[in-house]
C-alpha cells in the first residue's frame, strides 16, 4: 500500500527535475508549480530557461488605440508627401512623448524577479496595433534586430500582398519585374515603415536593458510580440557588451524616452513588384527587403548572411520568408540611403 502511495517524482533527482522545468519554460506555469510541494518550490526558481508572455494593459474603451494608429498613419503619409523632413522630426518627437505617457503592457519585473538563475529569457509582448493590415488583410511586415549596447543589425521584409500561390504567374505578371522602380510614394512609405519598426525595436531594447540590470546570470535574451511581427535578440557577446556599457554609462544620460537611441544607419533596399516563391508555394507582391547597419560598421554587404534570416511566423511561413530573402539579395538593382540618428 505504501508503494502505491509513493510519489514517483520523489524518485527523480533534482537535476532531472530542473531539466523538466527548463522544458516547461513558461514563467506563469513554473510559478504555479510552487504550490505543488516544498521540493518543487525550492527548485522552480533555479530554472535557467524562462519564457514570459506579457499581457496588455486594459484600455479605456472610449480610446480605440487601433483606429487611432490607423488615422495617424493616414495623416502621416499625406503630410510626408507635402513636408517630409519637417514632419519626420515632429513624428519622432510626438511618438516619444506618447511613449513617455503610456506603456501598453504590464512590467515583467514582478513575475521575473525570482528567476535569478535564468540564463536564457524570452519575453513575448502584446501587439501594439502595428502597421500590419494598413494596406489590406494580405499585407506583410516582418522585422528582426540584433542589439548590443546599440543596434548592430536590422532587417525588414515587407509586401503589399503575401498569399499562397493558386496558379503559376502569367507572362504579363513576370514582365512587371522588368525595369520596375520604386515610386516616390512607395519610397516614402518604406521610410515611414522603417522608422516605425526601428522605434518598436529600440523600445524593446530599453526594456531588455532593465531586465538585464536585475538578472545577472542572463546570457541570451529575446523580445518578440504575440503577432510574430518582430523580434529583438541579444546573444552572449551582445549581453556582455551591454553590461560593460551600463557600468560606464554617464549618470546624466536622458532615459525619459523609454527607448534606446538609434544611431546613424546605412540602409540597403531591394524591391520586387512580383516575387514567386516556388519552393514554398507563395507569391509576394510589392516585396521589399531592407537591411540597416550603423554607418561605422563598413559596407552592408560585409555583414553575416545569417543576420538576414530567422523572421518570426508559422513554420511554413518562415521557410517562405527565407526563400524570399535568398531571391531578393540576388537582384542586381538596389537602393542605398542613410537614416539619421534619433
Amino acid at each position: 500500500m505504501s508503494s502505491m502511495e509513493e510519489d514517483c517524482f520523489d524518485r527523480l533527482p533534482d537535476a532531472l527535475l530542473l531539466v523538466i522545468f527548463n522544458k516547461v519554460g513558461d514563467a506563469k506555469s513554473l510559478t504555479r508549480c510552487i504550490s505543488v510541494s516544498k521540493r518543487f518550490a525550492s527548485l522552480v526558481f533555479e530554472a535557467d530557461t524562462v519564457f514570459l508572455s506579457i499581457p496588455p494593459r486594459k484600455h479605456n474603451p472610449k480610446a480605440d488605440n487601433r483606429s487611432l494608429r490607423r488615422n495617424l498613419f493616414k495623416i502621416l503619409i499625406s503630410t510626408l508627401i507635402a513636408k517630409p523632413l519637417h514632419f519626420f522630426h515632429r513624428f519622432i518627437a510626438d511618438r516619444s512623448d506618447t511613449d513617455r505617457k503610456t506603456v501598453s503592457f504590464y512590467s515583467p519585473k514582478e513575475v521575473l524577479k525570482h528567476f535569478q538563475q535564468a540564463k536564457t529569457m524570452h519575453m513575448e509582448l502584446p501587439s501594439d496595433g502595428g502597421m500590419t493590415g494598413l494596406e489590406g488583410n494580405d499585407s506583410l511586415i516582418k522585422w528582426k534586430a540584433r542589439f548590443g549596447s546599440e543596434i548592430k543589425n536590422f532587417v525588414i521584409l515587407s509586401a503589399t500582398s503575401f498569399q499562397k500561390r493558386m496558379q503559376p504567374l502569367s507572362s504579363d505578371e513576370f514582365s512587371e519585374n522588368n525595369g520596375e522602380v520604386l515610386t516616390d510614394g512607395q519610397m516614402k512609405l518604406q521610410i515611414v515603415q522603417t522608422i516605425y519598426c526601428l522605434l518598436a525595436a529600440s523600445a524593446r531594447h530599453y526594456l531588455m536593458k532593465q531586465v538585464l540590470e536585475e538578472h545577472h546570470a542572463l546570457e541570451n535574451i529575446i523580445a518578440s510580440d504575440v503577432c510574430k511581427q518582430g523580434r529583438v535578440c541579444m546573444g552572449k557577446d551582445e549581453v556582455a557588451e551591454i553590461r560593460n556599457s551600463m557600468k560606464s554609462m554617464v549618470a546624466s544620460t536622458d532615459s525619459s524616452l523609454e527607448r534606446t537611441r538609434v544611431p546613424d544607419l546605412s540602409m540597403k533596399l531591394w524591391y520586387v513588384p512580383v516575387l514567386e516563391l516556388p519552393e514554398n508555394g507563395y507569391i509576394m507582391r510589392g516585396a521589399t527587403l531592407a537591411v540597416l547597419r550603423p554607418n561605422d560598421d563598413g559596407q552592408i554587404g560585409n555583414g553575416s548572411k545569417s543576420d538576414l534570416f530567422g523572421f518570426d511566423g508559422e513554420e511554413c511561413e518562415k521557410k517562405a520568408f527565407n526563400e524570399a530573402v535568398r531571391e531578393m539579395v540576388k537582384m542586381k538593382k538596389s537602393y542605398l540611403m542613410t537614416v539619421d540618428s534619433f
